[in-house]
Parts: structure tokens; C-alpha cells; sequence
């Protein structure tokens, strides 16, 4: 069984010798009610060990709830308890042995060491508790007590012989019955407390509890997360020794305030967006027992709203230029068709300059053509049509693809593969697809001159400290091109900027933008002579969350 960590034992420890003093109390009721009454000369004896005893007791307790802090390992927790079950033994002896109301006292510790001591341990506890009550009974059968004879004629039960083992089978049946009753109730405790933690792990937002001494009672692994807090903060330690970072100066002052219910926002590590409401514990008799600290990550809400925000305003922009450029096609097709008539008539007159100069216009209008096409079907662009879309299909439709198209260079070397356990994405199939196609073609482009040209396009599980920090799915597509130099890096993504002849300067920005509305992230890794790789990253299950409502904010 795992061992438990000082600041998890502690909190018992102190329990165990709090709960001590209210037996050493029960103990002296024992002997108050045990020998009241009896002939002084006949109890003399006893009485003596029984004080001495008790005296011993008292001391060994106070050194004890001094000693809680040393506490570290559930060894020490159940020397604890032996020590409970010893000198309680000896009270049962010194006031009657299996007859003498002590026993009860045994119970009790039996059932608080299944309450501190889950698992195989407390099972030794009656164990213990019955050689101790066996080896009393024993020594009274011997003959061998603290009473002198005259005080069994006074009291025969004490000594007969049949009825000691009888009480004596009965208080050992008693005391493994306590023992199972109390591993049931500890086992349910615990599981109630395990789904409880569970449940509060599931909820996405990081908690702390902290009782009205300062000391974190409650700490669950989100917290930890967005604080980087480090798995070493256990329940126990003070606010202000788990929260010491100069950085987290924000969140201790939060938890010192004397007024709760407050909401924050505040920027934590690595910049994230974190909004902190503090409010009370209230306990059963209306009083503050404490105070409970809701952590929620907007960051990746405040990036969808910028998004929403940037997609919101480049659709009205769109709308107006999409307008512009229905109105310039028409025009522009009778412009080529006049540039071409007029290439004609030059070529036949024999003017080679002219019918030159008129073959420019047309191929320049063939290439405005294009870019307002281009231009239109960005503009035109839908919402994706998210549903659970499987990769391995979409990557064998594109192997086939790239190996029966004319187009690519003829000794392109690729490799297309989805990685075992490659989950399913939420993500619209037609948009993915055009987001592989584009990346592709943009790849083969940037190979095309090579004498050995490469191409991988892969898909795979995103690791945990992906940049959505959500589970996810990584597409990447490298190549062995000359790369893209640093200095243009931001701007190959805006639209209408091409380091090609040839090209719209549209299709990465259509990326861009098709990534964004399926709430992933596109990143690149390039550098001259060394290749360019393009990275997706696309979530399992949509991210979309209003943090704010969640924790009652505005």
C-alpha cells in the first residue's frame, strides 16, 4: 500500500490525540464507576496501579500532541494506536478484566483506527485488541489479577472460569465485527470523497479550499496546472508557503482578503487569461469555516472571440471587395477578349511588337481572372459543417492523388500516414480536405526544382502542452524546400502576399482562415535551406466555453 505524505497524515494524527484525551476521560469514568464502592483495603492495590497508570498516560498524550508534527509515515500513525491499545489493555485488567467496562474503550479505538488507517492495517488492530483482552483473561483464570481473594468472594463472576471465556469469545466476536463495520463505513467515506475529487477534477476549473487558519484543505490537479503550482503543494500546507511565488502575489492577496465573493481577471504564467472568484465556505451552523478559490482559463475563449471578432469584420470587408470584384469580372472578360482580337489582327498585319504587347494583356487579364476568382471564394467561404471525421480515409483519397496527378514533380518522394490511435476530429470534411490540398500543392511548389524532392504529410495524437491545451488532433505537412526566410514569415499568411510568379497570394490565407472557424491553430517551422513544416492542430470536441457564466461573472 502506498505510503501517505506528512501533510496527509497530520491531520489524522491530530485527531488520534485529540480523541485520546476523551478516552483518558472515559478511562477515569471506568475507574470512578468500576471500584465506587468497594472496601478500600480490597481495592487499595489496583486503585495505586490504576493511578499510576492513567498519570503515565496523561504525560506520554502531551508529548504526543506535541510530537504531531513529526508525523510523516503511517508506521508512526499506528504506534499511535498500539500505544491506544496497550495502556488500555492494562485498564481492563486493573478493573476486572473481560468483565470490566474498559472494553468499551477498546471498541472505540478499534473503530477509529479503521476511520485513519484504511486498508490491510486495521485488521491487526482487533487482532491486538483481542490477544490483549485473552492474555487478561488468562491471568484471571491464573489466579494472577490485582484484587486479593477476598474481593472475588465479594465478586465470583470475576473468577469463574466458564463465564470469562464466554465474555471473552463474545467481546473477540464484538471486536472484528466493529473492525469490518468500520472498513465499511471508512470505504465509503473514501470512495464518496475519491468521486467527489473526480468530479471536481472534470470540471475544467482549477480549485483551491483553504480552512479559516490559512491552510489549503482542498487542491485539485487543474489548479496546480495553471498556476504551476508543481506536484510537490499538498493539502495542509499554508496559502502563503504554497503560493510564494512572486507572480502569484495576485491570487495570495485574493485569499487574504477579509471580504469574499469577488471576481477577477488576471493574467497568470505564460500569459494566460485566468478569471478568480473567491467566495465563502459556510458551515452547518452558518458560520465561515473557509474559502474556495474557482480558477477558469479564458484564454482560449478570448482567442475565439478575437477570432470571432476578425471573422465578423473580414466578412463585411469581404462582402463590400466581393461586390468590387463581381462588378470588375464582367468587364474585365471583355477587356481579354479585345486584348485577344487585337493580338489576332496585330499578328496577321505582320506588327510583331504590337501582337507581343496584346499577348501581355491577355495574360495578365487571365491572371486578374484568377485572383478575382480566388478572391470570390474566399469571400464566399461557409461555416464548416462540423461532424466526427476519421483521417485514414481523407489521407488514402489524397495518396491517390498525389500519386496519378500529372502535376506533381515526377520524382516527388512522399510519405502520407495517420499514426495508430489517431482519434477522430471534429472538423468539417470538405474544409479539411481543401486545407490538405492547399498545404500539398503549396509543398510540391516549393520542391518542384529539386533533383531529390520530399514531401511527408502526417497525422498524429497532439501531445498535452499542445498550443489549444485542449486534446487534439496535429496535421503537419513538411517539405525539403529552400525554406522561408525569417523576414517574411508573418506575412505569407496575408492575403494577396505570394513569394510565387504566378500565385493569387490567397490559398494560406484561406488556411488561416479555415483553421481559425474549426477553432484550431496553425503554426510554421521554416528556415532557409532547411525546409518549411505547417502544423494544425485541431480539437477533439469544440472548445467554445463562456468561463465567465460558468463562474457567475458578467
Amino acid at each position: 500500500m502506498a505510503e501517505r505524505t506528512g501533510h496527509d497524515l497530520r491531520q489524522p494524527a491530530r485527531q488520534v490525540s485529540l480523541l485520546r484525551l476523551l478516552l483518558l476521560a472515559i478511562a477515569l469514568a471506568v475507574v470512578v464507576f468500576s471500584l465506587q464502592g468497594r472496601k478500600p483495603e480490597l481495592v487499595a492495590p489496583a486503585l495505586a496501579w490504576l493511578r499510576l497508570l492513567l498519570i503515565t498516560v496523561a504525560i506520554a498524550s502531551a508529548f504526543l500532541v506535541a510530537t504531531v508534527a513529526w508525523v510523516r509515515w503511517r508506521w508512526q500513525l499506528a504506534l499511535h494506536l498500539v500505544f491506544d491499545l496497550l495502556w488500555t489493555g492494562l485498564l481492563v485488567h486493573l478493573s476486572g478484566g473481560v468483565g470490566s467496562p474498559a472494553v468499551a474503550v477498546l471498541f472505540a479505538i478499534i473503530l477509529i483506527g479503521t476511520l485513519v488507517l484504511p486498508g490491510v492495517a486495521p485488521f491487526v488492530l482487533p487482532a491486538l485488541a483481542s490477544l490483549t483482552l485473552a492474555g487478561s483473561a488468562l491471568l484471571y483464570i491464573a489466579g494472577h489479577t490485582p484484587f486479593p481473594p477476598e474481593y472475588f468472594i465479594a465478586n465470583p463472576a470475576l473468577a469463574d472460569s466458564n463465564r470469562i471465556l464466554g465474555t471473552l469469545a463474545t467481546q473477540v466476536a464484538a471486536l472484528f465485527l466493529v473492525d469490518l463495520l468500520g472498513q465499511a463505513l471508512s470505504r465509503r467515506l473514501r470512495e464518496e470523497r475519491i468521486f467527489a475529487n473526480e468530479v471536481i477534477d472534470q470540471l475544467g476549473e482549477g480549485v483551491i479550499a483553504a480552512d479559516r487558519h490559512g491552510a489549503i484543505a482542498y487542491l485539485n490537479a487543474e489548479a496546480i496546472r495553471l498556476l504551476e503550482l508543481g506536484a510537490t503543494i499538498a493539502p495542509g500546507s499554508s496559502v502563503a508557503t504554497a503560493l510564494m511565488r512572486g507572480d502569484l502575489a495576485t491570487v495570495r492577496a485574493l485569499l487574504d482578503r477579509p471580504h469574499a465573493t469577488t471576481l477577477e481577471r488576471w493574467t497568470g504564467p505564460r500569459g494566460r487569461q485566468l478569471v478568480l472568484r473567491l467566495d465563502e465556505l459556510i458551515g452547518r451552523h452558518g458560520k465561515p469555516i473557509g474559502r474556495v478559490l474557482l480558477i477558469a482559463d479564458e484564454t482560449r475563449l478570448r482567442e475565439l472571440e478575437d477570432s470571432a471578432r476578425r471573422s465578423e469584420h473580414l466578412a463585411a470587408l469581404g462582402e463590400m471587395a466581393a461586390g468590387i470584384a463581381h462588378e470588375v469580372r464582367n468587364p474585365l472578360t471583355s477587356l481579354r477578349g479585345c486584348a485577344q482580337e487585337l493580338s489576332e489582327i496585330h499578328r496577321k498585319s505582320g506588327d510583331r511588337d504590337a501582337s507581343d504587347l496584346a499577348g501581355i494583356l491577355v495574360a495578365e487579364s487571365d491572371r486578374l481572372a484568377r485572383i478575382v476568382e480566388d478572391f470570390l471564394a474566399l469571400s464566399r467561404m461557409r461555416q464548416p459543417r462540423r461532424e466526427q471525421l476519421a483521417l485514414g480515409p481523407m489521407f488514402d483519397e489524397l495518396r491517390q492523388q498525389l500519386t496519378r496527378s500529372p502535376e506533381m514533380p515526377a520524382s516527388l518522394r512522399f510519405v502520407i500516414e495517420v499514426e495508430d490511435g489517431t482519434p477522430p476530429v471534429l472538423a468539417d470534411p470538405d474544409q479539411v480536405r481543401q486545407i490538405l490540398f492547399n498545404l500539398v500543392t503549396n509543398a510540391c511548389d516549393a520542391v518542384r526544382s529539386l533533383a531529390e524532392p520530399q514531401l511527408e504529410v502526417r497525422a498524429r495524437s497532439a501531445e498535452e502542452d499542445n498550443p489549444l491545451a485542449v486534446p487534439a488532433v496535429e496535421l503537419s505537412v513538411r517539405d525539403n524546400g529552400s525554406g522561408i526566410a525569417p523576414e517574411i514569415q508573418e506575412r505569407i499568411f496575408t492575403p494577396f502576399y505570394s513569394t510565387k510568379s504566378r500565385g493569387t497570394g490567397l490559398g494560406l490565407s484561406l488556411v488561416q482562415r479555415l483553421v481559425r472557424e474549426h477553432e484550431g491553430v496553425l503554426t510554421l517551422d521554416s528556415a532557409p535551406n532547411k525546409g518549411t513544416t505547417l502544423r494544425i492542430y485541431l480539437p477533439i470536441a469544440s472548445a467554445t466555453r463562456e468561463f465567465t457564466r460558468a463562474l457567475g461573472g458578467s
